[in-house]
């Protein structure tokens, strides 16, 4: 456990944003269908980044890890005929683009992942790849991992696909294109968080048929997400460093989303200026950029009156059940939300107390409830280290803001 001890005054600072998750794991997929060795320049390093390695590693295509880089020296045609079990961790990309992957190399290759993985769905991808002629098969519960693939080519063809559960389904599929060309895909229902399976199709065409040397892994704007609302609620300026103005990223619309709550935000070159001046009460749908929702709600939570935050329906099925741990959570804090359908949650907000958070295993409900901390005294947050899936260095550079972070237990 450890406990915030906020700021005590506004700060006029700089955070420098590490890599993103999402570009570095679709660049170390891309690197591994590309015939020549590829340098990743910039990636994060975090326990997803580490849990998509090692299943490449494991398939037998080299991946040298440098100081600031990594080097994919094999590819996809490495993989011999044998068997193969790999372990996706916690990791959600991991898991639906190597499930993907898996289909285009030969061996019997056995996929899972630890607890919470294992309970989220895969079944819209597994169906999609089946219609390529893929040979998949559920190991336990249908629907959901583990599952097996003994197949190893994928035909070009029209297919359906649910899209309404995960963009991630369709970005696995999309990443192939190098080695089966572009997949037409239709939908049955309409896709979710577009924005990243845009983000997807932008790398793939940024990456070309004849893949690239090197690729620079540009900051993530669901980490700076976390800073921003920071500044946004406690009347700072932050000086977001390692920023792509045009980003593709989906979380960059959470900036758009403070702006409408009171904040300045201004675009440099590689930097965003982040200003606030409070918060005030929103109505906004999430659905483009899901992974900011609790931090959006926890920003909610000091707005004085009512917020409305629809698009919510994927957190659902995300590390945990997010909105109802949302609602749990900021219940300690004395605010009172609703969830009158599953793509919907209200909050109530007023004068937020401290509380003990429990992070449900979950590296978002730390960093965001963690916001709340630069705020008010006395805010704990349970198994911090969960932060490690994707931005190890997240205690850290709070206290490089002036926040301090006592470990209690």
């Amino acid at each position: 456990m450890i406990e915030l001890i906020p700021l005590s005054t506004s700060v006029n600072t700089t955070v420098s944003i590490p890599g993103s998750k999402s570009v570095t794991n679709r660049a170390l997929i891309l690197g591994a269908l590309t015939p020549k060795d590829v340098t990743i320049q910039n990636p994060l390093m975090c326990d997803d980044t580490e849990a998509m390695i090692a299943c490449l590693r494991a398939l037998g295509i080299s991946i040298e890890k440098k100081a600031d880089s990594f080097v994919v020296h094999g590819n996809y045609t490495d993989v011999k005929d044998r068997e193969y079990h790999l372990n996706a961790n916690l990791s959600g990309t991991t898991i639906r683009f190597i499930t993907a992957f898996c289909c285009i190399v030969p061996g019997i290759k056995t996929l899972s992942g630890k607890e919470r993985l294992n309970e989220r769905p895969i079944k819209g991808l597994v169906d999609a790849l089946r219609q390529l002629g893929a040979t998949i098969k559920y190991v336990g519960k249908e629907g959901f991992p583990p599952i097996n693939i003994s197949s190893s080519r994928l035909d070009n063809k029209v297919i359906e696909m649910d899209g309404g559960v995960s963009s991630q389904f369709v970005t696995a599929i999309m990443l192939l294109s190098p080695v089966i060309g572009d997949v037409k895909i239709t939908f049955s229902t309409s896709p979710i968080s577009k924005s990243y399976s845009d983000l997807t199709k932008h790398m793939v065409k940024e990456w070309g048929a004849q893949g690239l040397d090197t690729y620079h892994v540009e900051g993530d704007y669901s980490a700076a997400g976390y800073f921003a609302a920071i500044a946004a609620l406690t009347n700072s300026t932050i000086l977001l460093k390692n920023l792509e103005t045009n980003s593709k990223q989906g979380d960059r619309l959470f900036l758009d989303i403070l702006t409408k709550m009171g904040t300045e935000v201004e675009y440099k070159d590689e930097e965003v200026v982040v200003r606030g001046h409070g918060v005030k009460p929103i109505e906004v749908d999430m659905e483009q950029c899901p992974d900011q929702a609790q931090t959006l709600a926890l920003l909610a939570a000091f707005a004085k009156r009512t917020s409305i935050l629809t698009g919510v329906r994927s957190l659902r099925v995300k590390e945990t059940e997010r909105v109802k741990a949302l609602q749990s959570e900021l219940l300690k804090m004395n605010i009172q939300t609703e969830s009158p359908d599953e793509d919907t949650l209200i909050i109530h907000g007023g004068n937020p107390k401290p509380a003990t958070i429990d992070t449900y295993n979950d590296h978002r409900m730390a960093m965001s409830f963690a916001v709340a901390g630069a705020k008010l005294n006395g805010m704990k947050i349970n198994n911090p280290e969960v932060v490690k899936k994707t931005f190890p260095a997240f205690w850290e550079k709070l206290r490089e803001i002036g926040i301090s972070v006592v470990y209690l237990t």
